[in-house]
């Protein structure tokens, strides 16, 4: 079979970009939109002035704390008589004894702000407990 070329002329470019799109795999960025209730908020936690109060939430059960925020990223927290399975955890020594089933949360990295502490402490909750 022979084959006579006629002539050629440009692919439009709404074509090209179309084929470019799918070969490329490359389309409109997709916005993504923060959340805009702070974990805190969704979580049921009540601000106070600078207090919350609240409960640590896990697939393990709900344990009731407190927070502290003194301003900037001085934040303290606290919770109330904490399961026993974190004294055979390595994090046991960040959870100091004040008294009356309170204990501070002691973080090595301060959390930037109360929801991603509170995220933190229910995720080392959740890890004692193998999860």
């Amino acid at each position: 079979m022979r084959v006579k070329e006629l002539g050629s002329r440009p692919v439009p470019s709404t074509i090209r970009d179309l084929v470019s799109r799918m070969v490329r795999g490359r389309g409109a960025a997709e916005v993504v939109v923060r959340r805009q209730i702070p974990y805190w908020q969704e979580q049921d936690w009540v601000q106070q002035g600078n207090v919350y109060s609240g409960s640590y939430h896990t697939p393990y059960g709900a344990f009731t704390g407190w927070i502290e925020h003194r301003g900037g990223n001085i934040i303290n927290f606290f919770i109330y008589d904490p399961p026993n399975v974190l004294q055979q955890s390595s994090h046991w020594a960040c959870f100091q004894d004040q008294g009356q089933g309170w204990y501070l949360v002691h973080m090595g990295r301060r959390p930037a702000d109360v929801s991603s502490g509170i995220m933190s402490i229910e995720r080392l909750i959740t890890e004692a407990f193998g999860g």
